[in-house]
């Protein structure tokens, strides 16, 4: 695969960046360049323990305590891993001014990055009805493979994110829906991360592959399946404490009879199948409505009108938001202020994030632990790596040994983002790390040539592994121990990769 012109070109501005950001240190307090006079170190002191063990709460707090700069902290939440260029671009534009560019997704130019997909994974941008009969594992690895190198590679970072997010709140598991999956992620997905929460949700009630995945082909009048009517209220708007009863429910599914999809794997509303009589959900009485009258669809479009102007859904998706960007117990304050920018709005994504990021709530949120994918994710960026290959079957294999296979969640209520679920499986961290950091050719290619671009001494590679993957603020403990494990042997191409992979495998690296 020809590397996009962006892709060298932000190559070419990260050198830049490096710069900036990689001065030497060898003197003690030498000043940062940009930054406010050095102080003595007064942070806690990591173990060896502590520092590779990303379970640690503790050790990840100690380790972010040399996150001075709101800017940095804010890139960290939005982006999918700091790079050098990211790192000045925020520092640069200051904390609102990094959140508004990253906000303004068209001004951001992805041509590049859509041009390699569509050339080397053609799949992800065609219709149902050429892919009906393809090979359905060769979707999927597209699909995998497209998603991946966007979210590396593309300047679009808070989408990018968004997406993840959007992903796991209205999972879909592949194994079920097949190629239906390829539409749903591109028109419901990446098509409204960044826009309207109603227009999302009404395009995902309309997606042939979520109506699959919970089983609306097979609800109709007489023999309501009430799979997805449980789904969309539990888990796609109020939330499971919104205020619905078993009976909104069951009355939700008699809504939805007849909405389904036809053997081209296209919506249909199929009035054959549909109850017409009087229904109830919510309080919202739903008038019994003639069989001929071709307003029988009409019933679930009103409910979808419901469910977003419900202030459960305000509620729950604030609440959904703060506990994915900002920290996992968000206060009352902090989830009413959220939902308030979504009822004023009318759901309006960006309005929220704009609530969400508030600075002061951000500095003083604890640090998150990177799920699988977004550690390998960081990891590639952070690595300066780059993806000359068409087939990303080693990051695919990464995330098979992590546990984190994409669109292969198979219960509705997408990947879980608690550390206690991820902290289980280090030594898979671990090796993944290890993979990148000592790639030199294939699918990944990381240039020890960059991490000695401003000398071959132990200070000048820590350095520059600081401005790479830490934005310049990597924990002087951590430095210690980098230090004292290049300085214990001859430096060298091997030395300077396996230092790379500790420093990736670290609790700094591995929390956000």
């Amino acid at each position: 695969m020809t590397e996009p012109s962006s892709r060298r070109s932000a190559i070419a501005a990260g050198a830049a960046a490096l710069a900036a950001l990689a001065v030497p240190r060898s003197a003690e307090g030498q000043r940062r360049r940009g930054a406010a006079p050095a102080q003595p170190d007064t942070r806690a002191t990591l173990s060896t323990a502590e520092l590779f063990h990303p379970r640690r709460a503790p050790a990840a707090v100690a380790a972010t305590e040399s996150w001075s700069r709101p800017a940095l902290r804010l890139a960290r939440r939005i982006t999918f891993g700091l790079t050098p260029a990211e790192a000045q671009r925020a520092l640069k534009l200051g904390y609102k001014g990094f959140l508004e560019y990253q906000l303004n997704t068209a001004a951001l130019d992805d041509t590049a990055v859509e041009s390699a997909v569509a050339t080397n994974w053609p799949m992800v941008n065609q219709l149902p009805t050429q892919l009906v009969q393809a090979n359905q594992g060769t979707i999927l690895q597209q699909l995998t493979d497209a998603t991946i190198y966007r979210q590396v590679m593309s300047p679009r970072q808070l989408h990018e994110r968004m997406v993840e997010f959007w992903n796991d709140h209205f999972t879909i598991y592949f194994n079920k829906v097949g190629y239906l999956m390829v539409a749903d992620h591109r028109e419901v997905i990446r098509k409204n991360a960044l826009g309207n929460f109603g227009t999302l949700l009404k395009a995902s009630a309309h997606s042939p592959a979520m109506l699959a995945y919970l089983d609306n082909n097979v609800n109709r009048n007489g023999s309501p399946n009430q799979n997805y009517a449980r789904e969309i209220l539990e888990l796609h708007s109020v939330g499971v404490d919104g205020g619905y009863t078993q009976n909104d429910v069951a009355e939700l599914s008699r809504c939805l009879t007849g909405w389904t999809l036809n053997a081209q794997g296209a919506f249909v509303f199929n009035a054959a199948l549909h109850d017409f009589n009087a229904k109830t959900v919510l309080g919202v009485t739903i008038p019994q409505r003639a069989t001929n009258s071709g307003q029988g669809q009409t019933d679930m479009e009103q409910m979808l009108d419901v469910l977003i102007a419900h202030p459960s859904t305000a509620t729950f998706i604030a609440t959904k938001l703060l506990k994915f960007f900002v920290r996992p117990d968000p206060t009352a304050e902090q989830v009413a202020a959220v939902a308030s920018a979504y009822t004023q709005t009318g759901g309006d994504i960006k309005a929220m994030l704009r609530v969400v990021f508030t600075q002061s709530w951000l500095v003083a949120a604890p640090a998150r632990y990177k799920r699988p994918y977004h550690l390998m994710i960081s990891a590639l960026r952070g690595s300066g790596a780059l993806i000359p290959a068409a087939s990303l079957s080693t990051m695919r294999g990464m995330l098979s040994q992590m546990g984190h296979v994409m669109f292969d969640w198979e219960t509705p209520d997408g990947y879980p983002d608690r550390v206690e679920y991820w902290s289980g499986n280090v030594l898979p961290r671990w090796n993944s790390m290890s993979t990148i950091a000592n790639s030199a050719s294939g699918q990944i290619i990381v240039s020890d040539a960059v991490y000695t671009r401003f000398g071959s001494t132990a200070a000048a590679i820590c350095d520059t592994i600081d401005a790479m993957a830490f934005g310049g603020e990597m924990h002087a403990t951590l430095r210690g121990e980098l230090t004292t494990y290049l300085t214990a042997g001859t430096i060298n191409a091997t030395r300077v990769r396996e230092t790379l992979a500790l420093a990736l495998s670290s609790s700094a690296f591995q929390w956000y």
